[in-house]
């Protein structure tokens, strides 16, 4: 089949199998990139605004029960570390040591 084909066309063929293979393998990887990263974004704007439900509840809770806000402020916090939410981690530091001072 390749007996009669000079050189030239040779290392064009294989040229051009080598560029289909690397855009059929970079169009993968760019899905699965994209698809990926669509999951953890989802992932991480559910525990952001469970978070926030939390510490709106922990807001409320300041009013009656203190002990049970802390526990609430906690939760959340756990809940911005794991979405990575810096922000709301240092309020909710904040929160939990102004209800541990203002005890004392």
């Amino acid at each position: 089949m390749f007996t009669n084909l000079t050189l030239k066309k040779k290392i064009i063929i294989i040229i051009a199998v080598i560029v289909v293979a690397g855009i059929t393998i970079g169009t993968i990887f760019l899905i699965r990139s994209l698809h990926g990263d669509n999951i953890s974004q989802n992932k991480t704007t559910t525990s952001k605004e469970s978070a926030d439900t939390i510490k709106d509840q922990a807001i409320e809770a300041l009013k009656t029960n203190s002990d049970e806000a802390k526990t609430l402020f906690e939760e959340a916090k756990q809940k911005y570390e794991a979405a990575g939410d810096t922000n709301n981690v240092v309020d909710t530091e904040a929160q939990l040591y102004l209800l541990e001072h203002s005890a004392n």
